[in-house]
């Protein structure tokens, strides 16, 4: 399901001009699954760092990739990936819920699926990235979906979730490698302060390079700007300084 995209939105989002916006489909499949990723880049700085981010639970769309352009900069190639399968993207609240319900359920089957478009990022054939230098990102269940694969021991320097469930059903058997960055509005309705505890005990027994940064006036979807619902609302104050800790955070976990 190839998709026409506004590119100089996006090259707007990602700061650079729109002649220099590198966007490349990349098809890739697996288990009887066909997928379509979208490939972002800076054409004139080829850059040698990749991040992997992973929309919310509305996937790939033009949205995604203008807030994932923006949020995480045209530092690193950015591979905005399709967890669903290409011929699955919802049009409403219901579709999209219907399509992460079984993911969120089926955590093995979340991971296989995030460490497939891994891959597909560390061989990508578009710019010469450092097979080393490698994050993970994700928004909403994207954030949810990043973490499980630093859990399961994927091969990142760095993860950060934006506004994402911080849950995993089996905590003590988290196996996390690089660093892990948290972006958490403090009125998400959908991540009780019990589920933070739990994930501050989970990291702390990691011994890992962790941080959790709360934010007092922002909710879940606190980068999505067509949210609008009590708890779960855009605020774009908390989306800018968001962006600011992420790429601070891959740019010293990546360096």
């Amino acid at each position: 399901m190839s998709t026409s995209w506004n590119t100089a939105a996006i090259a707007e989002k990602f700061g650079i001009p729109a002649t220099e916006l590198g966007i490349e489909t990349i098809a890739h499949s697996a288990d009887g699954i066909d997928y379509e990723s979208v490939l972002l880049y800076n054409k004139a700085r080829p850059p040698v760092s990749g991040v992997l981010a992973v929309p919310n639970y509305f996937g790939l769309r033009q949205q995604a990739l203008e807030i994932a352009a923006a949020t995480i900069g045209a530092g690193h190639a950015i591979l905005v990936a399709d967890v669903f399968g290409k011929t699955l993207r919802p049009t409403n609240p219901d579709e999209a819920l219907a399509a992460i319900i079984p993911l969120k359920k089926d955590r093995a089957e979340l991971r296989k699926r995030m460490h497939g478009v891994l891959k597909v990022l560390r061989e990508q054939t578009f710019v010469k990235l450092d097979a080393g230098k490698l994050g993970a990102s994700g928004f909403c269940f994207g954030g949810t979906a990043a973490l499980e694969l630093a859990r399961d021991g994927a091969d990142v320097r760095g993860t950060v979730s934006l506004h994402g469930a911080l849950d995993t059903p089996a905590p003590g058997e988290s196996k996390v490698k690089g660093a892990v960055l948290v972006l958490h509005g403090v009125q998400d309705p959908s991540v009780p302060r019990d589920q933070v505890n739990g994930f501050i005990d989970e990291m702390s027994a990691l011994k890992v390079d962790w941080q959790l940064v709360n934010y007092g006036q922002a909710g879940h979807s606190f980068t999505d700007p067509d949210a609008n619902n009590p708890g779960f609302f855009y605020h774009r104050q908390t989306a800018e300084r968001a962006a600011v800790a992420l790429q601070a955070f891959f740019g010293e976990v990546l360096a």
